[in-house]
């Protein structure tokens, strides 16, 4: 999807926001500590899925379903649903 730079500089912003709340929360750093003085070594990936839709119908992005879809016996219903997962391929 392309994303207009202004919406992506506010996503990485919204990043890098969750990054240091998780960072500078004191709560956080002490169950390490005491994780890390009961003995183990810690390593922490925390994955954030951001969902975005437009909110004015005329900046919403078509989401093309392929061809390839009637292969697997998708009705119009399915291809819908799929759609507004943003599930395309």
């Amino acid at each position: 999807m392309n994303m207009k730079p202004e919406l992506k500089d506010l996503m990485q912003e919204l990043q890098m926001a969750f990054n240091e709340s998780v960072c500078e929360s004191d709560r956080i750093a002490e169950i390490l500590a005491n994780i890390k003085s009961s003995g183990y070594d810690v390593m922490l990936a925390l994955e954030v899925t951001i969902g975005m839709t437009p909110s004015k119908p005329e900046d919403a992005v078509p989401v093309p379903v392929p061809n390839t879809a009637d292969e697997y016996g998708f009705s119009e219903s399915d291809r819908q649903f799929l759609q507004t997962l943003h599930v395309a391929g």
